[in-house]
């Protein structure tokens, strides 16, 4: 097994600290953090874009996909 030192640094060491952009609890972040400012709780509510029904052009989330549009009932490729 390799093992190697993780170089990555802050330009300042209050850096580290932050609050999550969605419902301010505090963070303790890495460099390069791949999370946006939120944290996993939030991060978990992001979730795929809704994608627009080629019919009516009303936005339709991932759960409500594989149903149809609401509106027009045109159906939605996943």
């Amino acid at each position: 097994m390799l093992s190697f030192a993780d170089h990555r640094s802050f330009s300042s060491p209050d850096d580290r600290f932050q609050h999550c952009t969605f419902c301010g609890k505090e963070l303790v972040v890495l460099p390069n953090d791949r999370r946006g400012g939120s944290c996993f709780d939030c991060l978990s509510l992001l979730g795929p874009d809704p994608v627009p029904c080629p019919e009516c052009g009303l936005d339709v989330p991932l759960p409500q996909r594989s149903a149809g549009c609401p509106r027009c009932g045109s159906l939605l490729l996943p």
